[in-house]
């Protein structure tokens, strides 16, 4: 078996020469990468995703980026890409996802070390998580959501291998090499990874074998209480505690809002029973985060009686439509207003976190 030598790159610029002059002749170019828009006029060019054929070459160096080539790209598609208001940003994200997925593949070609690895998929799943709540409401051929989650799985789970690695190599030198900021960045990945899977038991081992200092983490804490409230049932708490995660946590979190709500009122169906008695609506929509005209809509979801002035609720259990599906994921008002105070790209970027 043929033995492939290492290679890194050298090339400076985001898109290499040799693919620029391509695209360029071949009007291959995306309507992101033309100057100020204007056709036939080339601005800036980021190397896009390509497949690898079973029999390709190794890439040479100079059609590969440097470390610090990558980290200006994704910093570039995470500020000026994704802050350009021409287009819907379902075409941004498309655009930016196809050319951080480039990133990923030089990452692997060019078998970065953990920290290098790190350093360059942190933003990815910021990005990747903020687009999965951005374009929930988005119809499929806009937007897909289980390409976007599955991608955002692989970058977290390939992330927390790499931190695990980190941490062996620190228990064998007995020494701590991360910063304040490093471990910051951690902690909230950490608690992504817990509340993009809430609900699964990987997530809760993982939590409570990670090292102290991060069970101990204020942001991480909080999440990972609610996704144990989630698994012993006590939704009350859960549904508490999620408005106080912060911006890209509460939107992951409410991704998995309309599951729970739904669960919700199954339970309500059988607590409160009764054709005579009824619950206020001002008790639910506590309960479920919910606006007025988005209860009366999960109400006629599920069958679920309102009194003529809808001000309050009448639970039938044998009324409850248990085939209909939880509604779609919607953009919830508390996750805008929290996303509304931030700085978007230095969120993303991990720069800083707005906490």
């Amino acid at each position: 078996m043929e033995i492939r030598s290492l290679v890194r790159g050298s090339c400076e610029r985001f898109c290499p020469d040799t693919e620029a002059k391509m695209r360029i002749q071949k009007k291959l170019l995306h309507f992101f990468e033309y100057k100020d828009g204007q056709k036939h006029v080339p601005g800036v060019l980021v190397k896009e995703f390509t497949r690898s054929a079973a029999d390709a070459k190794v890439p040479k160096a100079k059609d590969m980026r440097t470390e610090l080539c990558l980290t200006r790209t994704v910093e570039y598609l995470l500020k000026d890409i994704l802050l350009d208001e021409r287009k819907p940003y379902h075409l941004a994200y498309d655009f930016i996802f196809d050319r951080l997925r480039m990133v990923r593949r030089e990452i692997v070609i060019q078998q970065y070390d953990a920290r290098q690895t790190i350093r360059l998929l942190e933003p990815m799943i910021m990005f990747l998580a903020y687009s999965r709540y951005r374009l929930c409401a988005e119809p499929i051929d806009k937007f897909d959501p289980k390409i976007c989650n599955q991608h955002l799985q692989e970058c977290l789970n390939m992330t927390l291998c790499y931190y695990k690695e980190l941490d062996d190599e620190q228990e064998k030198q007995n020494n701590v090499n991360s910063t304040i900021r490093d471990f910051q960045r951690r902690c909230f990945i950490e608690a992504l990874y817990q509340v993009f899977n809430l609900g699964t038991s990987e997530a809760l081992v993982r939590g409570l074998t990670l090292p102290v200092e991060v069970r101990k983490d204020k942001i991480f804490k909080l999440a990972f209480d609610i996704c144990m409230n989630y698994h012993q049932g006590n939704l009350y708490r859960v549904i508490i505690g999620l408005p106080q995660l912060p911006h890209i946590l509460c939107a992951v979190a409410a991704s998995k809002l309309q599951m729970i709500r739904r669960r919700l009122l199954e339970i309500f169906t059988h607590a409160y029973n009764n054709k005579q008695l009824t619950v206020p609506t001002s008790y639910l929509l506590h309960l479920t985060l919910a606006e007025p005209q988005f209860l009366a809509e999960l109400c006629h979801q599920y069958n679920i009686a309102l009194t003529p002035d809808r001000k309050a609720v009448r639970f039938i259990k044998t009324d409850f439509r248990s085939s209909a599906e939880a509604i779609k994921p919607r953009r919830e008002p508390f996750v805008e207003a929290k996303l509304e105070r931030i700085y978007l790209p230095e969120v993303l970027l991990l720069k800083k976190l707005w906490l």
